[in-house]
């Protein structure tokens, strides 16, 4: 690996990989939409159109690698952008996991999915206190 991409990818490989996976998961919606019937989906699905689901997937996991990129040029924006894309992350990682649960709650075993999910959340919770912690700009 180069010293160049080495730097960019690996004190921050969590978020890298959160990234690529939610921009991974809105191409897969575009070339399999019934993935949005899936039990993950049931909140986030019940509330938009899989044409919004797409776009928010490919737009912030895109927002993402873009706020890592420019993470070493900017001390103070690239922390901010990638604090707001873990939150995000985190955030369409619990509605997964609460549609799982909610699921599951008629007494079928969860998928095992669930316990990703959940995991992820905290790993993305993780990543914003560290963007955060990264902040610069002294407010």
């Amino acid at each position: 690996m180069t010293p160049l991409i080495r730097h960019y990818v690996e004190a921050r490989l969590f978020e890298w990989v959160m990234a690529i996976g939610m921009i991974g998961l809105g191409i897969e919606i575009i070339i399999f939409p019934d993935v949005v019937r899936g039990p993950s989906f049931m909140l986030l699905a019940a509330i938009f159109p899989k044409l919004s689901i797409d776009i928010f997937l490919i737009f912030f996991g895109g927002l993402r690698i873009a706020a890592l990129i420019a993470n070493g040029r900017s001390t103070v924006y690239g922390p901010r952008v990638r604090a707001i894309g873990a939150l995000a992350g985190a955030t369409l990682w619990a509605q997964f996991d609460l549609s799982i649960i909610y699921v599951a709650r008629d007494g079928t075993a969860p998928p095992a999915a669930m316990s990703f999910w959940f995991v992820f959340i905290f790993g993305e919770l993780y990543s914003a206190y560290r963007a955060a912690g990264d902040d610069r700009s002294g407010a």
